[in-house]
């Protein structure tokens, strides 16, 4: 039940972002409260990342990317390095809750990352408490269906300019 002086503030939202963010927000509390082991937000976020950077598609994609660099060594300098060791050392922290395998030893990348069946077997709690989450948020919702196709055409609007962000930093991580 919506506290009236959230309830207010709410009803009086004119723009999205707001309600986005806590949405969003809600969801990440939900599971994090509910999990069973004790992860932060950029934990949940980062072993997400591992589970589609170990699809073969991703690690083409990225394998391509990374050689490109190689090509330019002063892009590999700086910035790049930097965010290389931060991202080693947060995968670091979910190896050592059994998460994942990390190996810094790869030939075509600066490490690689593959989830362990604890991993996986987080990964699906995480996504049935999710849904749990959905079906509480959408509590008394008419149109579920609608409101489900108006948030894609938000989406793919949104999308395009992750991508476009992504692309322009030579994302390879």
């Amino acid at each position: 039940m919506t506290h009236k002086k959230h309830k207010n503030v709410i009803d009086n939202y004119e723009n999205l972002y707001p309600m986005v963010s806590l949405i969003d927000e809600s969801k990440t509390i939900y599971v994090i409260e509910k999990l069973e082991i004790h992860l932060h937000t950029s934990q949940i976020k980062l072993l997400k990342e591992a589970k589609k950077h170990s699809k073969a598609h991703h690690k083409r994609a990225r394998t391509k990317q990374y050689q490109k660099l190689l090509k330019e060594p002063d892009q590999l300098e700086g910035l790049f390095e930097i965010h290389k060791k931060l991202y080693i050392k947060k995968y670091q922290k979910l190896e050592e809750k059994g998460l994942v395998t990390l190996d810094t030893e790869c030939e075509d990348l600066p490490y690689d990352v593959s989830l362990t069946e604890k991993g996986e077997e987080i990964l699906k709690q995480i996504n049935k408490l999710e849904i749990e989450w959905e079906e509480v948020v959408l509590n008394g919702v008419e149109d579920k269906e609608g409101l489900i196709e108006l948030m894609k055409q938000v989406a793919n609007n949104a999308i395009t300019i992750n991508y476009k962000h992504k692309k322009g930093r030579k994302f390879v991580f």
